[in-house]
């Protein structure tokens, strides 16, 4: 089953409000919000400038959304929580604003196929059980899956989605998080086939069924010359602006001082009557006040040192 025949098992209702959390430039087609951390960086986590999905976007931590108590039909988060330092903070601002919630991460197979040095944990499941294994794991294939990745590897782990991608779709509440003693690493070992219970190669072929785009970038791969297909493939990315923000999706967040659903514009800015202000930058509203509290204490700092 590919990703796209596994996103439509997801029920939506056509007035549900869905929130796609770290979506980037590729959120979930359903999404009626993008939430990111970083909507400016262009790092190791994103191949180039940020481009600015249809739907808005707002800057704000996983750990901190701007939703109201069950406000929310569904959170959408896929390729993340692998990456944050508190999961289980995560699941549980999760639990506050969501009635379900889909999850999406690397399995124990694509984990030790790239061993990415950028993700924290190794996530396992049991039911709606979420187990969090500290990822130590080596690198036991180098650089080969990173550096020979390529249309046919592309393709191959596109049919074979399942196999290489966990993904949890239920209701928020059941969510559970645990976080065993035992490293990736010394889970692989102790869970792995070893001795007589190892596989061998099986002798059936098995051809996955690959879409019309996978086939042509095949072809071209196999019949252009290889410096003419990389400049074909590479991405050619020019940063965008942020879709506005609007005020359907407005009246159903809230202000993260005072907690409450009564959030309006103000000129430029989103303000609250407690007194917060949500200002906007480069055309997105920024909620982070996780970042705005570590700016303010670098501020006070600064200024009890005598700095300028």
């Amino acid at each position: 089953m590919t990703r796209t025949q596994a996103l439509r098992r997801i029920e939506i209702g056509k007035t549900d409000l869905v929130i796609d959390v770290g979506g980037g430039h590729r959120p979930f087609w359903r999404a009626d919000l993008v939430i990111e951390k970083f909507p400016f960086d262009n790092s190791l986590h994103r191949s180039g400038p940020m481009q600015f999905p249809r739907v808005p976007v707002i800057k704000a931590d996983a750990m901190a959304l701007p939703v109201p108590d069950r406000g929310c039909n569904l959170v959408f988060a896929s390729h993340i929580i692998e990456h944050l330092p508190d999961p289980a903070g995560f699941i549980a601002e999760v639990k506050r604003c969501s009635r379900r919630v889909y999850l999406e991460f690397p399995s124990r197979q694509r984990e030790l196929m790239f061993a990415w040095s950028f993700h924290t944990w190794l996530v396992e499941t049991q039911g709606t059980v979420l187990r969090f294994y500290r990822d130590d794991l080596p690198q036991l294939f180098g650089p080969m899956f990173h550096e020979e990745y390529d249309a046919a590897l592309g393709a191959w782990s596109d049919a074979r989605h399942e196999l290489l991608n966990t993904s949890l779709y239920c209701d928020s509440s059941k969510l559970e998080c645990e976080f065993p003693r035992q490293t990736a690493t010394e889970w692989l070992l102790s869970s792995s086939p070893a001795g007589d219970s190892r596989i061998n190669f099986a002798q059936a072929i098995h051809r996955p069924h690959y879409s019309a785009r996978e086939n042509l970038a095949l072809l071209a791969q196999s019949l252009l010359p290889g410096t003419v297909y990389s400049r074909l493939v590479k991405p050619r990315r020019s940063e965008s602006s942020p879709a506005p923000l609007p005020d359907r999706i407005l009246t159903r967040l809230m202000c993260l001082r005072c907690r409450a659903a009564n959030l309006r514009r103000s000129g430029p800015h989103i303000v609250c009557p407690c007194g917060a202000v949500y200002k906007q930058e480069r055309g997105l509203f920024d909620f982070d006040v996780a970042s705005r509290a570590s700016q303010n204490q670098v501020r006070r700092s600064v200024g009890s040192c005598g700095g300028t």
